[in-house]
């Protein structure tokens, strides 16, 4: 969350923090983003992981300057770190 919440950075400098914590797949969906349309500056405290997640499926709350995160992070039995697969503003949280 540290490296999505950096929207001064210049698109290029951006991408290169925040590809690496990315799946595949969500490489593909926030390929396009510009870090100057996001609203969140900084995180405010340490990540909770929620009762939903599971062993292959880790659901993160971040608290941040504009609310609370979700992240969804998967891992497969073929690789021990964890790669977000999604960022879910607050607004979207349910």
């Amino acid at each position: 969350m540290t490296a999505y919440a950096r929207p001064g950075l210049p698109a290029g400098a951006w991408w290169a923090g925040l590809r690496p914590y990315l799946s595949a797949d969500a490489q593909l969906a926030y390929a396009g983003t510009d870090p100057a349309t996001i609203t969140v500056t900084g995180v405010t405290g340490p990540a909770r992981l929620t009762p939903a997640s599971s062993p292959a499926l880790a659901r993160v709350a971040i608290p941040t300057r504009a609310g609370s995160y979700l992240l969804l992070l998967t891992r497969s039995v073929h690789r021990r770190d964890w790669l977000v697969t999604r960022i879910v503003p607050p607004e979207l949280v349910a």
